[in-house]
């Protein structure tokens, strides 16, 4: 048996209680989505990050500033693991696929811990060119699992 979607009060809550850095800044109760921004430091930059997620979808994550730099040329791709577009990524952080992330969890206790992962192997592949996080690679069908599990 599945376990209920936990409501939009709920994921402010356990927001706000676990990163208190991240002001839900819009907050639409009858759609049930909700949009944080906060702060991060993983290892070496610090970042602002957003996330937006409605009820039934995927968390999305993106970092506003600093801009995401990319490496051409690379053999992993010049922005591995994210989605597209290019110009507007979100980060990549579980296998939908694999149902790594349902509705049940907390972005609190998931999502912002994966994001803090994601930034940590993003400036590690900064400095060795090696993307050291795990998971497939662009033309693994990222973006068909992300579309097929929604």
């Amino acid at each position: 048996m599945m376990a209920a979607p936990l409501s939009i009060d709920e994921q402010v809550a356990a927001m706000k209680a676990t990163w208190p850095q991240f002001a839900a800044r819009r907050i639409d109760r009858r759609a049930q989505s909700a949009r944080w921004i906060g702060s991060v430091r993983p290892q070496y930059s610090s970042y602002s990050l957003e996330i937006r997620y409605e009820v039934g979808e995927f968390p999305e994550v993106r970092v506003l500033t600093p801009e995401l730099i990319r490496l051409p040329g690379n053999s992993e791709g010049q922005l591995p693991h994210v989605y597209p577009p290019a110009e507007d990524p979100t980060l990549c952080l579980f296998d939908p696929r694999e149902r790594e992330w349902i509705s049940a969890m907390t972005i609190a206790s998931t999502t912002v811990p994966w994001a803090l992962d994601w930034l940590a192997c993003y400036e590690l592949w900064l400095m060795t060119g090696r993307w050291t996080g795990g998971g497939r690679h662009a033309g693994q069908d990222l973006g068909e699992a992300r579309e097929t599990t929604r």
